[in-house]
This record gives C-alpha cells, structure tokens and sequence, in this order.
C-alpha cells in the first residue's frame, strides 16, 4: 500500500501536525495501550507492543508494521511478528495481515488476551471497522507444540467476540439489520469452536422485542455456522420477551 510519508524519519505525530487531523485522541488512547505510541513511530518502523507470556513467564514483543492508506487516512497493519524481546529474533511472521482502523484507535485498538482458555497469551487488532456494529477482528492464538502464533481462523469469523474463561465461552454479537439483533456462544472443543446457543431478537415497528433462543442440531462449529447457511443447523427451543 502507498505510504503517505516522503521521508523515512519523519514521525506519525509529525505528519499529523503538518495536516488537518487532529491526533489528541490518538495520545490519550496511548495511555492505556500496551503498544509504543503510534504518534512516536517513525515510518519504516514497527510499533512495538509488549505483554508477558503467562505460561513461562517471559516478555512477548509484537511488532506491528505499518502504513497508511492514502485515500482513507486509515492505520494500516500489513505484517506482524513475534519475538522475546522488542529486538530479538522472529519467533512469529504473520504476513497475510489487512488491519486498518482511524488513526484515533491506538495501535488499530491492539490486545493481549487469553482466547483458548489454555493460559497462553494471545492477541488480536481490529480488522476494520464496518459502518454498522459488527466489528471484524483480526486473532492470533500461541501454539504451545510449535512455540508460535497461528491465525485463529475460526475466532476471525465472529462479530466482537468477547471471552469468559470461567464458564469456557466466547460470545459473539451481531447485527443483521435495524430490527435484528442476535449473540451466539460458543464454546471451545479443542481448537474448534463449537456453538452452545444463539438468541435472535427482533423488534416490530412498535418497538416491541421478542427473542427466540435456537440450539445446534448436532455439533455446529463456528465455521459451519460462517457460511451463512444455517438450515439443518439450529432449532428453536422457545420464544420470550426481551429482556
């Protein structure tokens, strides 16, 4: 992709302050983000965010290399790699990468996070932002047999997932349109996602909700249920109100 910038040294904060884009937004989200500041990154370089490995201990560098995108001012990831320290050798090389989000959502809003429920760190940026609310994230799970980070395949076809390690789900909300609104949970059977429920609400045009709560006929992953067809996969179980 084209970057925007002509001079290799030159600083994101740089280039914002030479254009209209106010970048404050970007600094107040830097507080809290475990990545170095974007607005402090020079062009050709990675933006480093740094956790701890919960199994072993030891620190977990992800560089982020990055451009912008010309037509849309967006942060652009295109590779990402993994390593023991911010300078160490690649442990992880994640090419096939597409994530882009404002410039205002420090480090395209990058997290560590435990996702499988196996007390290994993971992590995951947005993959772009839709007009509506259903948010792609682009996921990558350790891999403790090979010392890696693999795309988490499966985890990338949910809308906004969310995780409760106690209860081993992962939630997923989506919107299909203005009147429909629906959360499936899954639950991890190895390294598949398996669907334990979805609830479909829906609203009339008097603002009346009913929710209808389906379970899977037989074992439904969530790359089964991604296709989009869901005949012969679900049932309806009852009907209620909403709450």
């Amino acid at each position: 992709m084209t970057n925007t910038a002509p001079l290799a040294a030159l600083t994101l904060a740089a280039f914002l302050a030479g254009t209209s884009f106010v970048s404050s937004a970007l600094a107040s989200d830097a507080k809290s983000s475990p990545c170095t500041p974007v607005a402090e990154a020079e062009f050709g370089d990675p933006v480093i965010c740094t956790g701890i490995m919960k199994k072993g201990g030891h620190t977990l560098a992800v560089r982020l290399y990055w451009d912008i995108l010309a037509d849309t001012d967006e942060w652009h990831v295109t590779r990402i790699e993994t390593a023991k320290t911010p300078n160490g050798k690649s442990r992880t090389v994640l090419d096939d990468v597409d994530s882009r989000a404002p410039m205002t959502m420090e480090a395209n809003g990058f997290e560590f996070g435990d996702f499988n429920f196996d007390g290994y760190t993971d992590f995951r940026l947005i993959e772009f932002l839709p007009a509506g609310p259903n948010v792609a994230y682009f996921n990558a799970i350790y891999n403790p047999k090979t010392h890696r980070h693999v795309v988490a395949t499966q985890l990338n076809m949910l809308s906004a997932p969310e995780f409760d390690a106690a209860r081993n789900e992962v939630t997923s909300e989506w919107r299909s349109n203005a009147a429909t609104y629906g959360a499936d949970i899954y639950t991890w059977d190895g390294t598949d996602l398996v669907l334990k429920k979805r609830v479909v609400s829906m609203y009339d045009g008097a603002e009346n909700c009913m929710a209808t709560s389906f379970e899977p006929v037989g074992r439904v992953t969530a790359e089964a249920l991604g296709s989009g067809e869901t005949d012969g996969l679900l049932t309806e179980v009852y009907e209620e109100p909403c709450s």
